[in-house]
């Protein structure tokens, strides 16, 4: 199995285990949504609470050239750690939203 084959199993197995935990004994529920055809991978939070309605992207990232893009993660702990416990190396996973991180091409948009 290829390395994106399996980065992509990894991810999704590490949000619907997220997703589960997030929810167990909310109202509002974690969704995950899981787009291997154009590597996007979020977690959304949807429902009621408190007479309000919630709809917000927990966590968002995308695998692009081999590495794993964290575009946006709003999760207590971070899901870094357990995507390297998943088994995703340390040095393919990139903080989208530090200076530091600048690709060297335009990621794809979806068309």
């Amino acid at each position: 199995m290829d390395k994106v084959t399996r980065y992509r199993q990894i991810i999704q197995q590490v949000l619907e285990q997220q997703a589960r935990e997030l929810s167990r004994g909310n109202q509002v529920k974690i969704i995950p949504v899981c787009d291997p055809q154009h590597d996007q991978y979020l977690l959304v939070s949807l429902g009621w609470s408190n007479n309000r309605r919630e709809h917000a992207i927990v966590f968002h990232a995308q695998l692009h050239n081999g590495q794993v893009l964290i575009e946006d993660d709003r999760t207590e702990e971070g899901l870094s750690n357990e995507l390297i416990a998943g088994g995703i190396q340390e040095s393919d996973i990139q903080l989208a939203w530090l200076n530091a991180y600048r690709p060297q091409e335009e990621l794809p948009l979806v068309a």
